[in-house]
């Protein structure tokens, strides 16, 4: 098409173009575009002047298509509904998508939001594919870089990315069977003097744990350091040492590692966990849909973890 044409094509033509192609009759064509029939025939003289061809020509008392409005008939059945959705948003069917989703997450939500996140998905949208990768802290500057669709963590998110609270946390402590500790609740000094797993979240520090500790000036005294919270479980399990962690989890794992469960100190206090994506996809149908789940995960979780607190 030659750019003359481009620039004098009216859209607006193109459902009257579409029906009347497709009925080959101008009253019928008019009801579905809810125009009269003298609209609709002035548009059809006004598409044949734009396209240089009858489009339609009578045979007996019906119409025919010509060869140039056959192929546009066929044009117009791909173009209008591609359009459609470019002004009105994609349309998402989970039943049909084949889409897939890069999360980054701790082995904490790998524990309990992937499984309610991975139970949904399978009923409803079976070819859909989760892609889960370990948290460090480069995931945020990878979610920047569009290599991940979103990020689970308890850190705080840049602010050039979209951000939201998906629940909040409270820390217990797991003890080991050679820990001869027994109360319900650590104190802080209790706590301090006492072996501790640290697990590495940002930058070789449990920054939850460890920033409300070091604003009231002290330090605990670390043992290990692991990347992960469900092996550490196990690690401590015939130990005497303390092992920091999110209830729910705690909840899931103490009793399969055989270990204890006592409060942690008042000073260490909930926890917001945050899901963070880039507003390049704040839009897009199939990410809306993702994230939507992933918020019903976690209040399933959450609901689950009020039952036992």
């Amino acid at each position: 098409m030659r750019d003359v044409h481009i620039r004098n094509l009216d859209l607006n033509l193109l459902q009257p173009l579409r029906a009347l192609l497709e009925e080959r009759h101008i009253t019928r064509a008019a009801k579905l575009c809810y125009l009269s029939q003298p609209a609709m025939s002035r548009a059809l003289e006004r598409l044949r002047r734009m396209f240089g061809d009858p489009l339609l020509t009578r045979s007996g008392r019906s119409y025919e298509r010509t060869v140039r409005g056959e192929r546009l008939l066929r044009d117009v059945q791909l173009l209008i509904p591609r359009l459609e959705a470019m002004v009105q948003g994609e349309q998402f069917n989970p039943s049909r998508s084949r889409d897939r989703f890069r999360l980054a997450m701790t082995d904490h939500a790998s524990m309990i939001i992937l499984p309610p996140l991975m139970d949904r998905i399978r009923a409803i949208a079976p070819n859909v594919r989760v892609e889960a990768f370990a948290w460090n802290n480069q995931r945020y500057e990878e979610v920047a870089a569009g290599r991940l669709d979103a990020a689970l963590s308890a850190e705080a998110a840049p602010r050039s990315l979209e951000t939201e609270v998906l629940s909040h946390f409270d820390f217990v402590c797991l003890v080991g069977s050679a820990q001869r500790v027994r109360c319900r609740r650590f104190t802080l000094k209790q706590y301090l003097q006492l072996p501790h797993v640290l697990i590495d979240t940002w930058d070789g520090q449990q920054t939850l744990v460890d920033r409300p500790l070091a604003q009231l000036g002290v330090k605990r005294s670390v043992a290990v350091t692991m990347p992960f919270f469900v092996p550490a479980v196990f690690a401590i399990a015939h130990t005497d040492l303390i092992l920091t962690l999110p209830r729910k989890l705690a909840e899931i794992t103490a009793a399969v590692a055989g270990v204890r469960m006592i409060e942690a100190p008042r000073e260490i206090a909930a926890f917001p966990y945050f899901m963070t994506w880039h507003s390049r996809v704040a839009n897009e149908a199939a990410h809306v849909w993702f994230r939507q789940l992933l918020r019903a995960a976690a209040r399933h979780s959450a609901r689950h973890e009020s039952e036992h607190i």
